[in-house]
């Protein structure tokens, strides 16, 4: 004689990221309990692509069932989803498995207005991001790509360009060490100049414009121009070094706004302080440059996190 059960019949079936967010949000709603989603898996398994279903899905539901699927409507919900480009242009990078790799770890927190029973509404966003893979801002493989931003705005247009820094007119990725040749110019069917512009739309979307955008890119400009400067040792002290190119240094001086004689002292001489006493310790041409590749991989992080 058969039994009846009240199992429910999804048990059987496999895990679906759909359901992960239905049950997150059932969770918070019906329960009003904090849900949490874990996202992991090895580079090219989907992490990336998991977390835009999981908000799009999210989104849609705290709509309601009887809302039409669009979020144009709701400016906190567009901003949360339109606002990932930024993290993709600024933490991603292509590498050997996966075109559009996430170079960091970040926990993104999605902030509800608990209205009822039965309407969770989506009110804000936060998120944290740690760990990001400093050491491919300056030197990537050969067959991989540094982080998207950099090639998109190489690829903006000409007078994007020349408006930002007058050091970026006519030049492509080649024309800096950091970035370098590639065979990819397009990620995800979109080219680097369309990512360029959907990276300025999510910045203006969050209120960055004018002054603080251009300031933001000339960030990132230094970043490149730090990865032109070459050292060669010091012809009156072997344990020295100087600027093999001072024209370089020069662009550079211009460009982050510090005279370029105090600027190669702090990029060629070590400060130790020992006590009550101060030594300027000169650094060998290696030495220089690795110091110099400290500095943009300091640069580009914070840049990053803020």
């Amino acid at each position: 004689m058969a039994t009846k059960t009240s199992e429910d019949p999804r048990v059987h079936l496999l895990p679906h990221v759909y359901e992960a967010s239905c049950l997150a949000y059932k969770g918070l709603l019906k329960h009003n309990d904090d849900q949490s989603i874990l996202v992991s898996g090895e580079s090219g398994a989907g992490k990336t692509e998991t977390v835009k279903i999981l908000l799009g899905d999210i989104a849609s539901i705290q709509k309601g069932p009887t809302a039409t699927l669009g979020v144009g409507d709701n400016e906190i919900v567009k901003k949360v989803l339109d606002s990932n480009p930024l993290l993709e242009a600024f933490g991603n990078a292509r590498t050997l498995r996966n075109d559009n790799s996430s170079r960091f770890g970040k926990y993104l927190q999605l902030q509800f207005d608990r209205e009822s029973s039965s309407r969770c509404t989506l009110a804000g966003s936060k998120c944290e991001v740690y760990l990001l893979e400093k050491s491919r801002v300056t030197m990537h493989h050969p067959d991989e790509r540094t982080y998207h931003i950099f090639y998109q705005l190489l690829a903006a247009p000409e007078a994007t360009k020349q408006q930002i820094w007058s050091g970026l007119a006519n030049t492509d990725n080649e024309s800096f060490d950091y970035v370098g040749w590639t065979n990819t110019t397009s990620i995800e069917g979109k080219t680097d100049a369309e990512r360029f512009q959907l990276t300025v739309q999510a910045l203006e979307l969050i209120g960055l414009r004018g002054e603080s955008l251009l300031t933001l890119w000339r960030a990132i400009c230094i970043v490149l121009q730090l990865g032109n400067l070459d050292f060669v040792p010091d012809p009156q002290n072997s344990d020295a070094s100087i600027v093999d190119d001072e024209e370089e240094l020069e662009v550079l001086s211009e460009l982050i706004g510090i005279p370029s004689s105090p600027l190669t002292a702090a990029l060629t001489i070590r400060t130790v302080q020992a006590r009550s006493e101060t030594f300027q310790v000169p650094l060998t041409a290696d030495k220089a440059k690795e110091s110099t590749d400290a500095f943009a991989k300091e640069i580009y992080p914070k840049t990053f996190l803020w």
